[in-house]
């Protein structure tokens, strides 16, 4: 019981952070171990499914399903003592896992081959969780400024002072957002 309070709680926190994410769980019991699925959506789209399984009330496997568009991009599996992350194969996305210098996941980032960051989710606790909209809003306004600056025909047109210049707005535009 206490763990599907703390599930819930987790719930809220991300449905107040952005009215176009949902989550949608299921959990199954016997004598020995709690299975859970949680289902992400965003605007009605799955876009991450979590499967964890407890027993004693330790965690025994973690999977993290991310999709994008009704396709799989890649699993995150956690055990104790190893996690490993696999993409899917000719998918038309990339997908990139950042971690800390601990080497523990921070995030995950999905985006278009042309550059533009479709999902993206966060790391806390051993749980994944989608960022809210105006994180990928900011995250594609910074990039969008970044291609235009490094469009190879800008940069052979530049000065390299021009370029420095154009360089430090960019930072000093987006350095508090």
């Amino acid at each position: 019981m206490r763990a599907f309070i703390i599930f819930l709680l987790s719930c809220a926190s991300v449905l107040g952070a952005d009215g176009g994410i949902q989550v949608f769980s299921t959990a199954k019991t016997n004598a020995e171990s709690i299975t859970t699925k949680e289902f992400y959506t965003r605007d009605g789209q799955t876009n991450l499914v979590r499967h964890t399984k407890t027993k004693a009330g330790v965690v025994q496997i973690r999977i993290h399903r991310f999709y994008q568009a009704g396709t799989l991009v890649g699993d995150f599996v956690a055990m104790p003592g190893s996690s490993g992350f696999t993409t899917e194969a000719g998918i038309p996305y990339s997908v990139s896992l950042e971690c800390d210098a601990s080497r523990n996941p921070k995030s995950v980032v999905i985006g278009t081959k042309e550059g533009v960051i479709v999902e993206a989710f966060n790391y806390t606790n051993g749980f994944f969780s989608p960022v809210e909209r105006s994180v990928l809003q900011k995250a594609n306004g910074v990039g969008a400024d970044m291609r235009q600056l490094l469009d190879p025909e800008h940069v052979h047109k530049s000065t390299p002072e021009g370029f420095v210049r154009e360089a430090e707005q960019l930072i000093e535009k987006h350095k508090d957002k």
